[in-house]
């Protein structure tokens, strides 16, 4: 017998086979898309892809604003610490002597170096306009070595007038000297000021060792003709945006409770060390050639945005009017109160800002309750 298939086994074999390349064509079919699918799929990649974008605008858009906040806020810090640092290192140098060099009758302390704060327009009148030089400056002495004409570069710790204070104004003497006139325009801003007078320069003495003055030894000349000079003042921007400075003298700790706080040594934020009047009467209270022990350091900063979108409202802020200052910051024993309220006006305004606070401790301070005019 030959080996083959029954003939009537073929017909099934075939049906089979046709079964099998059906089921396959099928298969096929099910694993193609339509043009519809194609078209929901694209159209959803292209929705994520849109919202994507977005995200990743969105995401660079806020990276960038905080980190121009964050940049605005760190020149605001440094230029704190500098500041604060700085006035840690204010000395007098005082000595004893005669209270009457032609009468004696008592030593006194004495000195040629001068510490000078409180709102700029009481101390510098002649110098602050309200609009220009908002809120407090000061002044002093420091042993910084700052000179301007290299043989002193050996003296590394001579002595330096110093000085801060707020100054609203352009920044077209600030711009190279490359640059076309008028590009790019003028940026009118707030900045807080250092001023520098280097040790050949330094005018003090001028004004404290003169006998030919009628009273060498008081007065604010030492500084307002620095500050006046038109050209070539011995100052310069440490940071931009800074719409306030509040400059609060007092005690140390120790001297402090019940029968004095924080605002009886300066109590409308004015410190001489060259007065001999009122306060003088007493002893503990008697800031005559004597450095504060302690000074508190306010300083309110805003970031550019704030400053280029609500350049009006913070004009308004910063002068004399009773939506900004007015007669905040004039009396210490309110503090707290009035910063309060620049902080409620600056929140009302939506302007962004930053509160840096901080005790300085003097070290150059040798405060005594003696009774020394």
């Amino acid at each position: 017998m030959r080996n083959s298939l029954h003939p009537a086994r073929q017909p099934a074999d075939a049906f089979r086979n046709n079964a099998v390349m059906a089921h396959r064509n099928r298969q096929s079919r099910r694993d193609a898309f339509t043009i519809v699918e194609v078209l929901v799929a694209a159209a959803v990649l292209l929705l994520i892809v849109v919202l994507l974008l977005n995200m990743v605008t969105q995401t660079s858009k806020t990276w960038k604003a905080t980190t121009g906040k964050i940049e605005q806020f760190r020149d605001a810090r440094d230029a704190f610490d500098t500041m604060t640092r700085r006035l840690g290192q204010a000395t007098l140098n005082t000595y004893l002597d005669y209270d009457n060099p032609t009468n004696p009758t008592a030593y006194g302390r004495q000195s040629q170096l001068r510490f000078l704060s409180g709102p700029i327009a009481t101390i510098l009148p002649s110098v602050s306009l309200p609009t220009t030089n908002p809120t407090m400056a000061v002044f002093f002495q420091a042993p910084t070595g700052y000179s301007t004409n290299s043989s002193n570069s050996i003296l590394q710790n001579s002595l330096n007038t110093w000085g801060y204070f707020i100054e609203y104004g352009g920044d077209a003497g600030t711009k190279p000297g490359f640059l076309p006139s008028g590009s790019p325009p003028t940026r009118y801003r707030y900045r807080l000021m250092e001023l520098m007078e280097p040790t050949e320069n330094m005018s003090v003495y001028n004004y404290t060792t003169n006998s030919s003055l009628t009273n060498p030894y008081t007065g604010n000349d030492w500084i307002t003709n620095s500050m006046l000079l038109t050209t070539n003042r011995p100052a310069h921007v440490v940071a931009e945006n800074i719409i306030a400075l509040i400059l609060l003298p007092h005690l140390s700790p120790a001297d402090l409770g019940t029968t004095y706080d924080n605002s009886s040594l300066a109590p409308s934020y004015n410190y001489d060390s060259s007065r001999t009047s009122s306060l003088s009467t007493n002893g503990m209270l008697n800031p005559h050639n004597q450095l504060p022990p302690v000074i508190q350091v306010t300083l309110i900063a805003v970031d550019e945005t704030s400053a280029i979108r609500s350049t009006t409202a913070l004009q308004n802020i910063t002068n004399n009017s009773p939506s900004g200052y007015g007669n905040l910051f004039t009396n210490a024993a309110n503090f707290t109160t009035d910063l309060a309220q620049i902080q409620t006006i600056l929140t009302s305004k939506k302007i962004n800002y930053r509160v840096f606070t901080t005790d300085v401790m003097i070290r150059g301070a040798k405060w005594s309750g003696a009774q020394t005019n």
